[in-house]
């Protein structure tokens, strides 16, 4: 499928070019070099000037090529910067789809110079970057991997920098694995691109950085949509969801809002689809479909991830449709991901012609996908000689060409055959469905008694795990004069992942709220974990700052689950009245009628050991009136998927500084109860209320 995004790759090169002419007048002022040497980006030399300024500037390709040439004879140009700035001008005035193989030849000469003492970085790396994408696009995924891995290497020994590189390079490659069906490698991979996003966030919060982890998030959630990994689907929404939230708390004006929040509507009902939920997803949808995002190409096509499994035919029928002129160089990926698609879509909403249509398109795409493939497998294995002169990997390569095309006859033979017996055995299937639906029917019967004895005993279990969570917690707290303290926790199932706790140290009066990632049992032994650990640093006297650090650590250690807990850590002197703070990815509490402005929004605890937090600090709180939630509270949904909001809190909390602690508590539960109007609970609701007076 010709890529969507084909204008913002040719913006996106012109934008490098001007960035790149920029940096050149900077660096000329101090000192012209004669090669790009800089390991961490292009320090511009003269003739890399002349081409930019010259060449590409000129709108000209032939006195562009013609620079290049003479700057590459003269030796001012090496041959793999000549090679980069030949892709460079050809992707710039001939590229019109996907895949430019000119320009993917050149990229691959550029990569392979062997020698790697002379080996000029900046243009090993755009090389490598823009070599792995087109081996990408066009699915050559054991290729892709090839060129990703050595490339990832160099990147990292660079140190910090490059982060649209590296996160492109490893959401990609976590899709790679996604599709070549190996999951533990995928995770693993996909987990890097999550702690790596975290490490730069933590020093870099410009908003181009939080769109560019949201897009590739996004990139991985697809993957496992396609190949309909739901749990994994479900788990990187909530990445994303987390990301999305800082950058809306950091920048809450950037003007990207009314597409994200129009494809939040989206995820939202393929995830509560996966769980079940029909007409929940249904209502999510409709939500999505009133922004215009919904209209455009990436709509459409992501559309389809929901209303393929939820069996909408007619409506991803119609989108199919819309989407045909995408379709100019099909890929055997493609026909699997494409074709096969309408192909069901149309057949299942009773367009019999159309479906037959899609049947036809189906054989004559894979006759040409089988000549574009072969043409592709010849056209590397003519680079490989050229540039390398290994006759081993020619061999290899042509009998990995033999063995597909036998298996690419074989599977035209098979799809062939289902289509056209397809609607002569209609009938007959469906009358078998029948008797198979039967036959289903009465043994579902015989298992209900012991499906239902089942049942009954994993509710008992959770039943007795739910009063253990419970007793982890504190229901006592202390009493001081002056000193009025409240917290309540409601798990949104059985057991929960939200957490409190105190402890009194002489003066100092220690206290916290977290919530783990995720629910259920995994997020209930995560919690106790985290409470413990919380109990035995303040006991040791730390401050939150450093009782953040030494729990992360410990957090993080044999973390083979990759759970996460955001967390608020206090000390309130009470000599004092002052407050020591450590907000670790944590909603903002609230003191009086206002939200608490943070300005070291540190990671959540569990991601990554051996990362520093900063603490903060408020001089006196005394006669005011601190609260501290989960977002089971502002994030509270009603059946229309509404959240309680921020806005809808302040105001919840305007009028009760009259209030005792537990007054509040029980006002604020419920309104969220009010709001819910009888929904299910959608997170688990932890809240924490402290006023202090001088005494």
């Amino acid at each position: 499928m010709t890529s969507i995004h084909n204008t913002n790759r040719q913006l996106a090169l012109v934008a490098m070019a001007l960035a790149v002419v920029t940096m050149f007048f900077s660096a000329c002022e101090e000192k012209q070099q004669a090669e790009v040497t800089d390991l961490s980006g292009p320090s511009l030399s003269s003739a890399d000037s002349l081409v930019y300024i010259n060449g590409l500037g000129s709108r000209n390709p032939e006195r562009a090529n013609f620079i290049i040439d003479s700057l590459e004879e003269c030796g001012d140009l090496s041959a793999q910067g000549a090679d980069v700035f030949r892709a460079i001008t050809h992707e710039t005035f001939f590229l019109s789809g996907d895949y430019d193989p000119k320009a993917e030849e050149m990229y691959s000469r550029a990569f392979s110079h062997e020698d790697p003492q002379n080996r000029q970085r900046w243009y090993y790396n755009f090389a490598g970057n823009r070599l792995a994408y087109y081996l990408y696009m066009r699915h050559n995924y054991d290729g892709f991997l090839r060129v990703a891995v050595p490339l990832l290497a160099s990147m990292d020994s660079l140190g910090n920098g490059l982060y649209d590189q590296k996160i492109n390079l490893y959401s990609l490659m976590g899709c790679c694995y996604v599709k070549l069906e190996q999951p533990d490698k995928a995770r693993e991979v996909c987990n890097k691109a999550r702690a790596y996003c975290w490490e730069v966030l933590a020093h870099d919060s410009t908003p181009g950085i939080h769109q560019l982890f949201i897009n590739s998030y996004a990139r991985i959630k697809d993957a496992y949509v396609r190949v309909k990994d739901w749990e994994s689907v479900r788990e990187w929404m909530a990445f994303n969801d987390s990301i999305g939230n800082l950058f809306k708390r950091r920048h809450p004006e950037a003007p990207v809002w009314a597409i994200y929040d129009g494809y939040t509507h989206l995820d939202r009902a393929i995830k509560v689809w996966s769980l079940g939920q029909k007409d929940s997803a249904a209502a999510e949808y409709a939500e999505f479909r009133r922004y215009p995002c919904a209209y455009s190409v990436v709509g459409l096509i992501q559309s389809n991830d929901y209303l393929m499994p939820a069996e909408r035919w007619a409506d991803a029928a119609d989108n199919y449709v819309a989407l045909d002129w995408l379709v100019n160089k099909p890929y055997m990926e493609e026909i699997y991901a494409y074709y096969f698609p309408k192909f069901r879509a149309n057949y299942n909403a009773g367009r019999k012609d159309s479906a037959l249509f899609v049947a036809h398109q189906i054989a004559e795409a894979f006759d040409s996908a089988y000549i574009w493939q072969k043409r592709s497998q010849m056209a590397e294995m003519a680079t490989i000689y050229d540039t390398q002169g290994k006759e081993m990997q020619i061999a290899h390569q042509q009998a990995e060409l033999s063995k597909q095309r036998w298996m690419g006859t074989l599977a035209a033979l098979v799809l062939l055959t289902i289509f056209f017996v397809i609607y002569t055995l209609h009938r007959r299937k469906s009358e078998k469905r029948l008797g198979i639906a039967h036959a289903q029917l009465q043994q579902a019967y015989d298992q209900l008694e012991e499906t239902t004895a089942v049942k009954e005993r994993i509710e008992s279990e959770l039943r007795i795990a739910r009063n253990i969570q419970m007793s982890m917690v504190p229901g006592a707290f202390p009493k001081r004069d002056g000193l009025d303290m409240y917290a309540s926790m409601t798990p949104a199932k059985e057991v929960g992942g939200d957490l409190y706790g105190y402890v009194m140290q002489g003066e100092n009066l220690y206290f916290c709220v977290g919530d783990v990632s995720g629910k259920g049992v995994p997020a209930s032994l995560f919690m106790a974990q985290t409470a413990r650990l919380f109990r035995t640093f303040a006991m040791d006297g730390m401050g939150p700052s450093d009782i953040a650090v030494r729990m992360n650590n410990e957090l993080s250690e044999g973390n083979d689950n990759n759970m996460f807990v955001t967390m608020f850590i206090c000390l309130l002197h009470l000599d004092t009245g002052s407050l020591d703070f450590c907000n670790c990815g944590h909603n903002p509490p609230i003191l009086n009628d206002a939200f608490i402005q943070t300005k070291y929004p540190n990671q959540p605890l569990g991601i990554v050991d051996g990362i520093s937090f900063c603490g903060e600090s408020i001089s006196d709180i005394r006669g005011y009136q601190l609260l501290i939630y989960t977002d089971g509270l502002n994030e509270a949904e009603n059946p229309q998927h509404e959240l309680l909001g921020d806005s809808r809190l302040l105001e919840l909390m305007a009028d009760t500084s009259k209030l005792s602690s537990t007054q509040v508590i029980d006002h604020l539960k419920e309104a969220v109860e009010q709001h819910r109007a009888g929904a299910e609970p959608n997170d688990d609701l932890t809240l924490m209320c402290i006023s202090y007076a001088a005494s």
